[in-house]
């Protein structure tokens, strides 16, 4: 069953992040990662180190595939051949790009969430 509703600008937002996050981690361009084609190793395995940071945040499989244009099913084995390389825990290869993307992210998404929950409040407190 695919999820009708369109992509909301958060998630587009949390994908933008992720995507860069990802980017900046894998040495490729953002484009490249949001591209249909599956593509060289690197390029994949970038697209699922997104798929596996939105999921860390909260999105469910459905919402992923919405916001990154793929089915719920690419976004699930995404998310499980990360979390593949990450149990191998390799000293060399993606396993330290995942990590360096997890933490890129977390720059963008830190300041993200508290602008977000300052936001929220200020529209409860107006509405009161």
């Amino acid at each position: 069953m695919k999820d009708q509703r369109p992509v909301t600008e958060k998630e587009r937002t949390l994908a933008k992040m992720a995507v860069v996050a990802a980017s900046f981690a894998y040495g490729v361009d953002d484009h490249e990662i949001m591209k249909a084609p599956r593509g060289h190793e690197r390029i994949y395995t970038a697209r699922h180190t997104v798929y596996w940071l939105l999921r860390k945040s909260g999105m469910t499989y459905y919402r992923i595939g919405a916001v990154m244009d793929k089915d719920h099913g690419s976004a699930l084995n995404g998310v499980r051949q990360i979390n593949i390389i990450l149990e191998l825990n390799l000293k060399t290869g993606f396993a330290e790009c995942v990590r360096d993307a997890s933490e890129y992210y977390k720059e963008f998404y830190v300041p993200h969430k508290a602008k977000e929950k300052a936001r929220m409040m200020k529209e409860m407190a107006d509405a009161v």
